[in-house]
């Protein structure tokens, strides 16, 4: 059955297009600006999947694409969280919109709807300290814990933040794929994966700063690493990291390959 995509014209959500269509998804792309879409996005791709028009914010009009598409998962990546934790809160009603959709479409549907939310690492939990976010430490994207906090709440919804750090485009061309690309990430549920605790870990306050300034290096990832996981997780219809927040670090950087 379809995925419904939000957020197509994204520098995530555009590589998401192709890798989701590499892993035999039926697409259908979710926008406001169809002729934004129709200029970023390769005809190649384009005229592999349905687009239909309509606004993040209208919760209406997310469940009727859900229900009239037949669609049993959906990925938003539209929206931008605020930087500072001072900063007004810019994409929340997006994620109670999109989400009200997806709940109110699994009821006429009579089926859950796999749904993946963009967040960021540091809404993940520091190792050891279940509860105490990365946040606390480093006070960036702290949106995205509202983000979680609404998602928590949702009991009819099969929902995963997915929550990377810095992603950068393997190329900046968007373009079709033969087959799935694959990826090297590991992932985690709620923590980071390979986070390695400094010496001074037990010092109070500072010690978990000192280690997370330290580990914020290496989680970089590719926007199409990212979008190739993401895409295969709903092929597989796996459900390990349903109601979770999920970390990823790329293996090599790891120096493991095992997936927690």
């Amino acid at each position: 059955m379809p995925v419904l995509l939000l957020g197509a014209t994204g520098n995530l959500g555009s590589r998401l297009l192709p890798a989701l269509l590499a892993h035999r998804q039926k697409v259908v792309v979710y926008v406001r600006n169809e002729l934004k879409l129709r200029e970023s996005i390769p005809s190649s791709i384009l005229s592999q999947v349905t687009v239909v028009n309509g606004d993040a914010t209208d919760s209406t009009s997310i469940k009727n694409a859900l229900v009239e598409n037949e669609c049993d998962s959906l990925i938003n990546s539209a929206g931008q969280a605020s930087v500072l934790p001072w900063s007004e809160p810019q994409m929340q009603e997006i994620i109670k919109a999109v989400a009200t959709g997806a709940v109110d479409a699994s009821k006429e549907l009579n089926r859950p709807i796999r749904a993946w939310f963009m967040g960021g690492m540091s809404v993940l939990d520091f190792p050891g300290m279940e509860g105490i976010q990365l946040m606390k430490y480093i006070p960036l994207f702290t949106e995205h814990n509202l983000t979680y906090i609404y998602l928590s709440k949702q009991k009819n919804l099969q929902w995963s933040m997915f929550c990377p750090s810095n992603m950068i485009p393997a190329s900046k061309t968007v373009t079709l794929l033969d087959a799935p690309r694959g990826n090297p990430l590991n992932a985690s549920a709620d923590v980071p994966p390979g986070f390695q605790n400094s010496y001074f870990h037990n010092i109070p306050y500072l010690g978990p700063i000192i280690s997370s300034v330290g580990n914020a290096p290496k989680y970089g990832t590719t926007l199409e690493d990212c979008a190739d996981f993401i895409a295969a997780d709903l092929e597989k219809k796996d459900t390990r990291f349903v109601g979770h927040r999920v970390g990823v670090i790329d293996a090599g950087t790891a120096g493991k390959g095992k997936t927690e």
